[in-house]
């Protein structure tokens, strides 16, 4: 950690230009190297050469990554190959060629190619891909860390001092600054051994800035046991198996009290935010800067929700470390990417929001690598509503009632999150249902393949049949 003096003025608002220039159509740029961007798109004289040179290198990734994620979480080319018929699908792939062409059809507009293909073809194969690409990549990437910068060797230097005492040597870090020929002196809280290219990112509200720096994961060669685990994230706990276990317990009554918390101080400061307004109205100015100051600062709200975050996160991982300590083959888990937005219920919402999905994922990412297992993502649609049974395979809303589940075909009977993890389990292996396969056709494939388990029982059941 790099502690920060606050008498130095942190000048450093280094802003990602390379992504606004994308915004205005100029996708072409992603399809060439980041050093193109430096020198067609941006400004000189905004930064000092190198370090604008490695915000825009940063920039170039982040779209790409950002366009990436979006085509592996759409499942985008093999839902183009099982879905478009063959001459719809060669467009769809010549699309898929380039960033220029993705961003004409996240536009709306339909590329002209060499090849013949009628206009009306063309423009249905751009609402097929527009419509599943802006449902998966979701919101823009925006600079949200203004006060984080990337480094290379150039931009910062690490020395050591001695002390006032004259026996400790403290080590310190000098990064670049907006003036030529000055640098930022940052004094490290302890000493370690830094190279590399290295992020700074400061935290104003605890006058500190964090350096991290990459390193190598040692990962020992372990044995997995060959098994699959389905594992279904839930609320009340935080992971349920296939096995019939459920980790992380007592995780609900964490989210219940972080969720009251919040609202809680949600209302208290509406309250005093009225009052400013009632006291501004009146013309007592003073009044209202004296609330807004001393009542309705942020530091302390960030500082308890960081508290409640961090709770969370460590909850997530440890279940994900017990759950994971059997060394499972493959690790199969629900799409978590759609778990974003407003639920049904607004307490819900806030408990998924506090949740983190994104931590969670994190984890099961590292620690599936870490551990040597394999990390698949399946369709979750209707598993906790199906039943697991060999035989039987019944789909109905009311087989769940709360979190306990009972079919109302064949009577098989359960915990709710562990007949998800089950079904989560054996959809890794279904050739008929994919990742990007619609919830319905999902559930019409599960109710012909109930029928069918009927009729074979049924006719197996006859009479004058002997069963084999």
């Amino acid at each position: 950690m790099l502690s920060w003096p606050r008498s130095q003025t942190w000048n450093h608002r280094v802003p990602l230009r390379g992504t606004l220039v994308f915004w205005r159509g100029h996708w072409r740029y992603l399809d060439a190297p980041a050093r193109v961007l430096c020198e067609e798109v941006v400004h000189p004289h905004t930064l000092p050469g190198h370090l604008q040179d490695q915000e825009v290198f940063v920039a170039h990734d982040t779209m790409s990554r950002y366009n990436e994620s979006g085509l592996a979480r759409s499942h985008m080319r093999a839902r183009v190959f099982n879905t478009l018929a063959e001459g719809h699908r060669h467009y769809a792939f010549w699309l898929l060629r380039r960033y220029e062409r993705m961003g004409s059809v996240l536009q709306g507009k339909a590329p002209v190619p060499a090849f013949a293909i009628g206009e009306k073809e063309r423009k249905a194969v751009v609402r097929f891909m527009r419509r599943h690409l802006r449902n998966a990549l979701g919101e823009r990437p925006r600079v949200r860390m203004r006060r984080s910068m990337a480094l290379d060797t150039s931009l910062y230097r690490v020395f050591e001092c001695t002390a006032a005492q004259g026996t400790l040597r403290r080590q310190y870090v000098a990064v670049s600054s907006l003036e030529c020929g000055k640098r930022i002196i940052l004094p490290l809280s302890g000493r370690g051994r830094i190279g590399g290219n290295i992020r700074i990112v400061l935290h104003p509200e605890r006058g500190v800035a964090h350096g991290h720096m990459p390193s190598p994961v040692r990962q020992k060669k372990t044995k997995t046991t060959g098994d699959v685990v389905g594992l279904d994230a839930g609320v009340t706990e935080v992971l349920a198996t296939s096995y019939g276990d459920k980790v992380g317990k007592g995780f609900g009554a964490v989210l219940d009290r972080l969720t009251e918390e919040t609202t809680a101080q949600g209302r208290a400061r509406n309250r005093l935010q009225s009052l400013a307004k009632r006291a501004e109205a009146e013309g007592d100015k003073a009044k209202a800067r004296r609330i807004r100051r001393r009542n309705l600062g942020a530091g302390k709200l960030h500082h308890r929700r960081s508290q409640g975050e961090a709770e969370v996160k460590r909850r997530v991982g440890e279940a994900v470390r017990n759950v994971l300590a059997s060394r499972p083959s493959v690790v199969v888990v629900e799409d978590l990417s759609p778990m974003r937005g407003r639920t049904q219920s607004r307490k819900l919402s806030r408990m998924v929001s506090r949740w983190m999905r994104s931590a969670l994922r994190e984890r099961l990412e590292f620690r599936t690598q870490a551990g040597g297992s394999r990390l698949e993502t399946v369709n979750a649609a209707y598993t906790s509503q199906t039943c697991p049974h060999p035989a039987c395979g019944y789909v109905h809303k009311d087989n769940r009632h709360g979190d306990r589940f009972q079919c109302r075909a064949c009577g098989y009977a359960g915990d709710a999150d562990v007949i998800a993890a089950m079904n989560i389990a054996a959809r890794w292996n279904d050739p008929e249902i994919q990742p990007w396969t619609p919830k319905e056709q999902v559930r019409a494939i599960l109710m012909a393949r109930f029928r069918r388990r009927k009729e074979e029982a049924s006719a197996l059941t006859a009479p004058g049949r002997t069963p084999a």
